[in-house]
């Protein structure tokens, strides 16, 4: 129900979902209250009627509680790879976000586009076995009979279907929990203190802008994070234009700015964004025009006609975790590690 409600959100999320808002987001909110409420009672009922199941690995559950962007498939990749210095084959589990495939299938980078499998299974198939399920469930029973020591489900926290040993909840610094409202008069699929008694871990990701640490703090152990982008060297120097179609795009364009790049236009897009080789062009053009090198982010890859990529300059991030050693420690607790 969640994801088909999302999809309302395909062309941008509203204004009145930010933390301020003026007198009319004020009344837009008003007037959506009673949905909220009808929401608030139907995730309890689904909450109550599904039965939880266990399978044969451990489960590792990353996800959020708001809609949109917060970080979550940069540190599923993060994770990946820390479990793998550890010798231990995790797979991912994702619901594969407004891809037509319903699964379970394992990703195919050679087969599957971003209309089968979404855009964030792409990514996490180049870094390790990825299913797309739209149970996930089904999903992760695959992965265990095929050779997961350790299943990570991408945006899992609001599944009940599966048991799982560790549940991370990570929360964009910059956008805190928004206005705290539930769907549909805010972002939230589920109150801020049912979010943090249910999860083992916070994972706050760049500045916490919104004092999120000191409304929380002693309920649950805080992780802070960073993501930067990197190979970005042979940009200096460079006129920039660029753009980025991810959730909550001016991320990307504070991470350009961050590093001094002389920046002459940045477009900003929906999360999800389908681009159109008309408009590609365009955006192609006028970085011609201009002398500019254009940048985007790998996650936007996915998404763009694969002639046109060639025209542009692709950005990875870096995630850096400050307290590593108790993330590590928390894997140990869950007998992950």
């Amino acid at each position: 129900m969640l994801q088909k409600f999302l999809k309302l959100f395909k062309l941008g999320y509203p204004s009145f979902w930010q933390k301020k808002n003026n007198l009319i987001e004020k009344i837009i909110i008003l007037l959506l209250l009673p949905f909220t409420f009808i929401y608030y009672l139907v995730s309890k009922f689904d909450k109550k009627l599904t039965k939880t199941n266990k399978v044969g690995v451990p489960v590792i559950s990353i996800g959020n509680i708001n809609t949109g962007g917060s970080g979550k498939t940069p540190f599923v990749i993060y994770l990946v790879n820390l479990l793998k210095k550890e010798k231990i084959n995790a797979h991912v589990v994702s619901r594969g976000y407004l891809g037509n495939l319903r699964g379970p299938i394992k990703v195919d980078l050679k087969k599957h586009s971003y209309k089968d499998v979404g855009d964030e299974a792409l990514l996490l198939a180049k870094e390790t076995t990825t299913w797309v399920s739209k149970n996930k469930f089904e999903g992760t029973l695959m992965a265990t009979l095929n050779g997961a020591d350790v299943v990570i489900l991408d945006d899992g926290l609001q599944n009940y279907s599966i048991h799982q040993n560790l549940k991370i909840m990570i929360v964009d610094g910059g956008f805190g929990f928004g206005n705290q409202f539930l769907l549909p008069s805010g972002p939230l699929r589920e109150t801020i203190s049912s979010g943090i008694k249910k999860s083992d871990m916070l994972i706050i990701f760049n500045k916490d802008e919104n004092d999120i640490e000191k409304k929380i703090k002693n309920k649950i152990t805080i992780i802070h994070a960073n993501s930067k982008i990197k190979n970005f060297s042979q940009l200096k120097n460079k006129k920039i234009a660029g753009f980025s179609g991810i959730g909550r795009s001016e991320r990307f364009h504070s991470s350009l700015k961050n590093q001094k790049l002389n920046i002459i236009k940045f477009f900003p897009y929906p999360d999800h964004y389908s681009y159109n080789k008309k408009e590609m062009n365009n955006i192609i053009n006028y970085a011609k025009k201009n002398n500019a090198v254009l940048v985007s982010t790998l996650k936007d890859k996915q998404r763009i006609n694969v002639e046109q990529r060639k025209q542009i300059f692709f950005l990875d991030l870096k995630i850096e975790i400050k307290e590593e050693k108790n993330l590590i420690n928390f894997l140990k607790k869950s007998k992950i590690v």
